[in-house]
């Protein structure tokens, strides 16, 4: 017993060690970098380079030394006849006489050896896998950037959810406060039902609106964890509070465009770059090649399998050469791709134009956003603090029986849609921040 204790002990406390790490704090900067170090999408583009540098190994190996082995034996089962001139062998002159010549069997085993001594299309190809692997890891930053940019929106898309709740949970129990008071009021003889029952229809919905504003949070805490990588059962905390300050406290040097350094741009830019040297490489296909050879074999023949080994019947041979390559007429191939690289290059450069001014439309429309919201602020704000001074004074007028309920409920009514409207936003302001940070490539910072 006092073994089983030992081990429920260890036991349960290890389920709770557990469930405190699970809900360890997680603010922006780690959850950005949890997404980067587990997401599929930043793991496969990582292996696309190791692909890309695999590339460069193949490209290089065809220009490295080829060297192979061979061996055969043959059975001849019928030997081949060769025409011969009669008169060598003493017959009439103009006639021939088919001679068989070879051995019934024959083995031969070979040493080769190759290396290409000159390739212009080679060296071109070596460069453009260069430039692979460097486009691959263009690709990993972009992967990169899109990650941080949908985990970004999603974690200050549920602390803004999470602000609008506490709003709406103060507003709530301000009007369980006044439904409380009024139901005593009312059993005092000194409110009347109507009243009860109006406030108790406005606590239901406000009810109702926290649950539904609970299930989003949910759901978007669930977006958040997938967009992380992370196991959608582990508990997370989101540590990152989003203060008023922090949400007015707008860089606005923002403001100077950075685009035309996004990786989108430079992806386009390496895809340029890699049709031109395609181009190069299939016009090095007109320039000559050149590689010297040497080979080496030993080889046995005999008419009988039974003097395989015996010295007498085996002899050797060995070669060395220059082998050189010119090509003449391949029936318009080569120009055919190499017109097809020139139009896939001038395909990119359309669609980098377009790149470029989408992005230039994109800052354009966050910076004004972001303008905009900041001009609309202050306005909100004031109201919002009218709202609330309506609401106190109708909240005193209600409780000394000067003002009916409805007059209250409007005011309530009307703080809740000034407070909706100011987190909307800051919500806005927030998200064209990060928008802008996006569009310039400068959000990945917050990684880091």
């Amino acid at each position: 017993m006092k073994k089983l204790g030992i081990i429920l002990i260890l036991f349960f406390g290890t389920v709770g060690w557990m469930a405190v790490a699970a809900q360890q704090p997680l603010d922006l900067k780690t959850a950005l970098q949890y997404a980067l170090a587990h997401h599929a999408e930043v793991q496969n583009a990582s292996m696309e380079i190791g692909k890309g540098q695999q590339l460069v190994r193949e490209a290089i190996s065809t220009g490295l030394p080829q060297a192979g082995l061979n061996w055969q034996m043959v059975n001849n089962l019928k030997l081949r006849s060769t025409p011969v001139p009669a008169e060598l062998f003493g017959g009439p002159p103009g006639t021939f006489q088919n001679l068989k010549f070879g051995t019934n069997w024959n083995a031969s085993a070979g040493l080769s050896l190759e290396q290409m001594a000159f390739s212009k299309t080679w060296l071109m190809g070596l460069k453009a896998t260069y430039a692979v692997t460097d486009f691959y890891k263009l690709v990993l930053d972009k992967t990169k950037e899109d990650v941080v940019y949908e985990v970004a929106k999603l974690y200050y898309q549920i602390q803004l959810s999470r602000t609008q709740r506490g709003l709406l949970e103060a507003n709530l129990r301000q009007i369980e406060g006044l439904l409380k008071a009024t139901e005593q009021q009312y059993q005092n003889g000194f409110a009347k039902k109507i009243d009860v029952d109006r406030l108790s229809v406005q606590q239901f919905n406000l009810e109702t609106e926290l649950t539904n504003l609970d299930l989003m949070i949910l759901q978007s805490e669930q977006a958040l964890k997938f967009s992380m990588q992370m196991p959608l059962e582990a508990e997370i905390v989101l540590t990152d509070t989003i203060s008023e300050a922090s949400f007015k406290a707008v860089n606005l040097s923002m403001a100077q465009p950075g685009y035309q350094q996004k990786t989108d741009l430079k992806i386009l830019k390496k895809q340029q770059e890699l049709y031109g040297l395609d181009e190069q490489r299939w016009k090095a296909g007109y320039f000559p090649s050149a590689s010297l050879f040497a080979t080496y074999n030993y080889e046995w023949q005999a008419n009988n399998l039974g003097d395989f080994g015996k010295g007498r019947f085996w002899s050797d041979f060995a070669q060395i050469g220059l082998r050189i390559n010119v090509p003449i007429f391949d029936g318009f191939y080569k120009d055919s791709k190499i017109q097809t690289a020139r139009l896939n290059a001038r395909q990119i450069a359309q669609s980098y134009n377009f790149a470029l001014l989408g992005l230039q439309l994109k800052h354009e429309t966050a910076l004004t956003t972001l303008r905009a919201n900041q001009n609309k602020l202050k306005a909100l704000e004031e109201n919002r603090r009218i709202a609330g001074e309506v609401y106190r004074v109708s909240e005193s007028r209600y409780k000394e029986g000067l003002a009916p309920i409805t007059e209250l409920l409007d005011a309530e009514s009307s703080l809740r849609q000034a407070q909706s409207n100011y987190v909307s936003i800051l919500a806005q302001l927030k998200l064209a921040e990060i928008d802008l940070l996006h569009t310039n490539g400068a959000l990945i910072k917050l990684a880091e």
